[in-house]
């Protein structure tokens, strides 16, 4: 009911959309998508996890794996959430009693014809590498580290891409890309409470002390 609901909603955006970056669907931009693939399916999964717990071994780096790790709870646990509350179908299912229909089964079939039997909304490619690298982008900018804010081209490009092979609509991604912020703003939040906040105290009373 709610994933008709969305449907009808976003029709508009969606084809709108659609229509837009598929003037970038090419040979290059779906070997690009389907490499993206790997991003957020059991594989990008196991990476990124081992990857946040290797980085709490050493303290140096464990603000970022604790960051990575809470987002990744929470978002993997809200994307789930959302999708089986919503229940909405991909689009090679809803749009074939649409006029819009014949073509995005054009841009579809020329992207490979992919099929994916869960939930469409959000989609969880586009969540788990925008709460990735929210939470790890966050922490860096934290510590002044600017360039932080190069490493969302990553999710950026995940995102397109799910569009681009047309297992997702627009509207997915864009949920996909809020869910992730948010959890990965989590993420972050967890860490400044617990090894910056401490900190903070620590240079309040040494201050406190000397004067």
């Amino acid at each position: 009911m709610l994933g008709t609901m969305i449907d009808l909603l976003f029709f508009g955006f969606d084809t709108a959309v659609y229509k837009f970056i598929w003037w970038f669907q090419n040979g290059f931009t779906i070997a690009i998508a389907n490499f993206c693939q790997y991003t957020g399916d059991s594989l990008g999964y196991t990476i990124y996890g081992v990857v946040s717990l290797l980085l709490c071994f050493p303290k140096k780096t464990r603000k970022y794996g604790v960051a990575m790790i809470v987002a990744f709870i929470v978002g993997l646990v809200s994307m789930e959430a959302v999708k089986f509350a919503v229940g909405r179908d991909r689009p090679y299912v809803t749009l074939q009693n649409t006029p819009f229909w014949d073509t995005y089964n054009a841009h579809w079939t020329k992207a490979g014809g992919f099929l994916e039997n869960d939930p469409a909304f959000p989609s969880g490619h586009t969540s788990v590498n925008f709460l990735i690298f929210t939470a790890l982008a966050a922490v860096l900018l934290k510590e002044k580290k600017k360039w932080a804010w190069a490493l969302f081209i990553i999710p950026v490009i995940v995102g397109c891409s799910r569009i681009i092979r047309c297992v997702h609509y627009p509207s997915d991604v864009v949920a996909g890309m809020v869910i992730g912020i948010a959890s990965g703003l989590v993420g972050y939040m967890v860490t400044r409470h617990f090894f910056y906040r401490s900190k903070e105290n620590k240079i309040g009373t040494v201050a406190q002390l000397q004067s």
